[in-house]
């Protein structure tokens, strides 16, 4: 009934007949407006005014045609090739029983207007006119209000268009009193205004949830669709838009009207989709690419195309309609429940769509009704959702409780299981701690040893202990803080090593104006360190150009730590949001972008535990001074016999040991720096057990005066923090004595910052333990710098042997003695022998240590050289034989052919009275080139061959020679040798080592 009464007015309201309407008849006070429709008067391709019938009536009345009502002017005119296109003039004569106020109320009467009521212009919507280069087309309803007169109410209506739409009135006008027709339009207007508020604000809604739902696209559709039908409302019926935005273009006003609908239906499409998590299939998949192409074209078409778009939506839209259902009727879906709603709202979007269809083409209002289904729609789905949401919460809710309930259990669990863990685990330390030093009665040492490893792991146990249950106190807002007496001083120095390795701007200055005597403080030492640093480096972060100074006060029993800078500043706001107690995610976003709140904080925090208050003071642009205050340990002497009176046990060991466990002479000795009692009695149990000698210190100062002596230790081991001197300062005053072979040095740290190990390192630390540490860790990192220090100086002192091998005393006695006795007899042969033992001497002194590989021609040199120098010597005993085939780009080591040359003719030839025969051949083989060094001399027995090739027999001549061989070239000596037929020794050198092979 209410769509039939929707397209017929029950009352019969009366029909214009040739240009007049009788209402005479009709009650305007009890009955309301009325539709004019019905057959008015038109002049087609006039403009007309009242003035224009008033002068010439009789010529006007033979242009009068008669055009139906609504309609428009489709096979009628055209203009420009454009059907339903021109311009013209309606006219109706309205019969009023009485005068009144009367108002009029036209919509759709495209697509530009103006409009006499009673005579009277009453204005109208665009700018028709006889030329479509001055016409301006709008949609927008019109309203005009006259006094009748004599009981007739004149209308006038100027229509023109040219290329948007077809012309004409295609919805009556309204027409009746004032009052009535204000109320038809504000009833139509609070319908649009209803439909549009619920569409907006839910999609508005849904789009800020979809934001933070990322992972629940089909919101996202849903609030797309919700938009796109609010903002098809704003620009329809009423046009809302228009009261707000009169100027917005009517080209885009149009072009929105077509797409709008289609954005809808393919977005509600998607939304089904995804909320089903049905697959797309190839068809739906297809169109939906080709619903947003032909989106984007109806964007960029020029508007005389956009109308013939129409029936082409409607057709796209009846296609997605026909796959989406086909989809959600046929396919079974396990979500039934969803499937039902969706179903549900899609039959609600296809009657509003129809609806929406006919009032569009048939120019029809909306009534409140019909606000039904789209609602309808919205708020099914909304539910929907809802339920979704409600669904999820509930699972995460029971989830969390279930988590909750289990960490419980877990805490009770592991805080029981701590607590009867702890007690047993403490006798297990302190009963084999007394084992182990019970002197009176020692342990054997197999028994020792595993006296060791029950203790080691009764300690990493009652760590792990420990461990589970400060976990348990920070669970629940507990922190624990070592408090004990640290040196301020000391720590800004610490700290200050620590950012040496940051690189600071160079026009930044670093000032520690800490006075020279300032009494120790109680605090954590790993979170005073952590406050110091975080405050140095914010300063030197933030500081362009100035200085970063470190200051401190005693007062009373309190020291005031104050850390400035010349840097940016901060405003007062800023300080107040940092040192509040929270911040929202979006001062959080705005202040810590750069991490330097969130460090400032955690600053704020630890502060906060050692019972003082950070404070800051700064002004953009005059930079930052935070300070804050810790409490005084005790004074001096308190503090000195604290520190004397923690182990009276540890104090007994801590003397210089000379020998080592068997009363012999120990190997190593150890120096140990470390100021706690139990850590330093624990590193010299460790050192007694390896058999070496210690010297334990408590302090740096100690060690330093120490080792200003005649005294040097193989290996020094410091800990990284203590008081006056760090453990820093005193590896940096060993490196300036001593270097990383001759003086190992092992840093010992609690606190395992990445800084610290740097720090440590560029100060000339050779290894770094974490403290706790296991007794077998710590000695495999001493046995292995002792093993390093130990290979060093045997490597050192094997080539210093090498080189002092070289040139033998006897040697050049024996050359001398040859000079002088040529200077009698040859002087020819006297200058010649000079020249070679020059050669000889050169190539002695250059290329030890110079090059790793020289060629082949210079080592013959100096082979030649020292040969004639021996055939001086030897006379016709040495001959001297050469079989090269001129290998000019083969490399060698230097003086590797020169040895072996020279061990033959002294251990070869020269026991032999007759003499013999030296041969120096070369030949190249698949491997490489052999040069073989062969004498016919005494020869060497089996065991020394072998103990020969060895290397423990013999000079270091040979020994040297084989050893860099077998480094370089990854191939030994070959060694052949026979009793009384003589030896013969072979070098291999490997294809690839040419010339390119000088390392110089």
């Amino acid at each position: 009934m209410t769509v039939y009464n929707w397209f017929q007015d029950p009352e019969a309201m009366p029909v214009a007949e040739k240009g007049a309407l009788d209402a005479s008849h009709w009650d305007f006070t009890e009955r309301g407006v009325i539709l004019l429709r019905g057959e008015w008067e038109f002049y087609q391709g006039m403009l007309l005014t009242p003035a224009d019938f008033s002068e010439r009536p009789e010529e006007l009345s033979r242009q009068r045609k008669y055009m139906a009502v609504p309609g428009d002017w489709k096979g009628i005119m055209s203009s420009g090739g454009r059907d339903g296109a021109g311009y013209g003039t309606y006219r109706l004569v309205v019969k009023i029983g009485k005068d009144d106020v009367f108002s009029l109320r036209g919509k759709k009467i495209r697509l530009s207007n103006h409009v006499y009521l009673g005579g009277d212009d009453s204005g109208g919507s665009g700018q028709p006119s006889d030329q479509a280069a001055t016409y301006m087309p709008s949609n927008m309803p019109v309203f005009a209000t006259a006094a009748s007169k004599s009981g007739y109410m004149d209308i006038l209506i100027q229509v023109a268009s040219y290329n948007n739409l077809r012309g004409g009135l295609v919805q009556p006008p309204e027409f009746g009193l004032t009052e009535d027709v204000i109320a038809r339009r504000d009833n139509s207007r609070l319908v649009d205004i209803l439909l549009i508020s619920t569409m907006l604000v839910f999609g508005l809604y849904y789009a800020g949830m979809a934001k933070r739902w990322r992972k629940e696209p089909y919101i996202m559709h849903f609030s797309i669709f919700c938009l796109a039908i609010g903002l098809f409302t704003l620009i329809d019926n009423e046009i809302v838009l228009g009261s707000f935005w009169p100027d917005f273009p009517f080209a885009w006003l149009q072009k929105l009207l077509i797409m709008l609908p289609f954005i809808s239906f393919l977005s509600f499409s998607m939304y089904a989709y995804r909320y089903l998590g049905i697959r797309e299939s190839r068809w739906f998949r297809g169109l939906r690419i080709f619903g947003v192409s032909y989106i984007c074209l109806q964007a960029v078409l020029p508007n005389s195309f956009v109308s013939m778009l129409f029936y082409i939506n409607i057709v796209l839209q009846a296609i997605i309609f026909c796959v989406v259902a086909g989809e959600l009727l046929l396919g079974r879906r396990e979500n039934r429940k969803g499937l039902i709603y969706i179903v549900l709202g899609g039959s609600y979007f296809v009657l509003a769509w129809i609806i929406g269809q006919i009032r569009y083409q048939f120019a029809l209002d909306n009534p409140f009704s019909m606000l039904i289904a789209p609602l309808l729609l919205v708020f099914s789905q909304s539910f929907l959702m809802s339920d979704r949401f409600q669904q999820a919460f509930q699972k995460s809710e029971g989830q969390t409780k279930r988590l909750m309930a289990q960490n419980r259990q877990k805490d009770e669990f592991l805080a029981k299981t701590s607590r009867e863990l702890h007690t047993p685990l403490n006798g297990i330390i302190h009963l084999s701690q007394s084992l182990l030093e019970d002197k009176k009665n020692p342990l054997l040492d197999p028994h020792r040893e595993n006296i060791q490893l029950l203790h080691a792991v009764g300690r990493r146990l009652s760590t792990l202990v420990d461990d589970m249950m400060d976990f348990n106190r920070i669970k629940y807002g507990e922190t624990h803080l070592k408090l004990a007496p640290v040196d301020v001083a000391m720590m800004v120095r610490f700290v200050l090593n620590s950012l040496a390795i940051v690189p600071i701007n160079d026009r930044v200055e670093i000032r520690n104006e800490l006075p020279n005597m300032l009494p120790f403080v109680m605090a954590d030492e790993n979170r005073l360190r952590q406050i110091l640093y975080t405050l140095i480096e914010n300063g030197l972060k933030y500081t362009a150009e100035g200085y970063v100074v470190i200051r401190a006060v005693a007062q009373e029993d309190v020291i005031v730590i104050s850390i400035e800078d010349t840097g940016s500043g901060m405003p007062k706001a800023y300080i107040d949001r940092l040192f509040g107690t929270k911040l929202s995610q979006e001062e959080r976003e705005l202040y810590e972008t750069d991490g330097f709140g969130l460090g400032v904080r955690l600053v704020k925090q630890l502060v906060e535990l050692h019972g003082s208050e950070l404070q800051a003071i700064s002004a953009p642009g005059e930079g930052t001074v935070f300070s804050f205050t810790l409490n005084v340990a005790a004074p001096e002497m308190e503090l000195q016999q604290l520190y004397e009176s923690e182990s009276a046990a540890a104090e007994e060991e801590l003397f210089f040991m000379p020998l080592g466990k068997e009363g012999l002479e120990s190997p190593f000795t150890i120096l140990i720096v470390d100021d706690d009692g139990a850590s330093l009695k624990m590193m010299i149990d460790v050192v007694q057990s390896l058999g070496y000698a210690h010297v334990a210190m408590r302090s740096s100062e100690e060690a330093v005066n120490w080792l200003s002596g005649s005294k040097r230790p193989d290996l020094a081991v410091i800990d990284l923090l203590m008081p006056v001197v760090s453990g820093l300062d005193l590896c940096s005053a060993i490196r300036g004595r001593y270097s990383l072979a001759e003086l190992p040095v092992l840093m010992m740290t609690s606190l395992g910052h990445r800084e610290d190990i740097i720090a440590a390192l560029r100060e000339g630390a050779n290894d770094i333990i974490h403290k706790p540490f296991e007794p077998s860790v710590l000695k495999a990192r001493i046995q292995s710098l002792l093993a390093m220090k130990k290979s060093s100086e045997q490597a050192v002192k094997r080539e210093m042997d090498f080189l002092q091998a070289q040139i033998t005393p006897h040697f050049l006695y024996n050359s001398m003695n040859a000079l002088v006795g040529l200077s009698y007899k040859d002087t020819d042969k006297l200058r010649e022998t000079i020249h070679h033992l020059t050669t000889y001497l050169r190539a002695k002194f250059t290329f030890v240590f110079k090059k790793k590989l020289i060629p082949l021609e210079h080592e013959l040199e100096l082979v030649r050289a020292y040969l004639e120098i021996e055939q001086l010597r030897f006379g016709s005993r040495l001959e001297v034989q050469y079989e090269l085939q001129g290998h000019k780009n083969v490399w060698l080591p230097p003086l590797s052919l020169q040895p072996i040359v020279e061990n033959a003719v002294r251990h070869g030839i020269g026991p032999k009275p007759e003499g013999g025969t030296i041969r120096i051949s070369s030949a190249t083989s698949d491997e490489g080139v052999r040069i073989t060094v062969a004498d016919n001399g005494v020869g060497i027995e089996k065991d020394d061959l072998e103990r020969l090739r060895a290397g423990s027999l013999g000079g270091v001549g040979v020994a040297s020679v084989n050893y860099r061989m077998k480094t370089i070239f990854g191939q030994p000596i070959v060694m052949r040798s026979e009793l009384g037929i003589g030896t013969e020794m072979e070098l291999l050198i490997p294809e690839g080592f040419d010339a390119e092979s000088d390392a110089d």
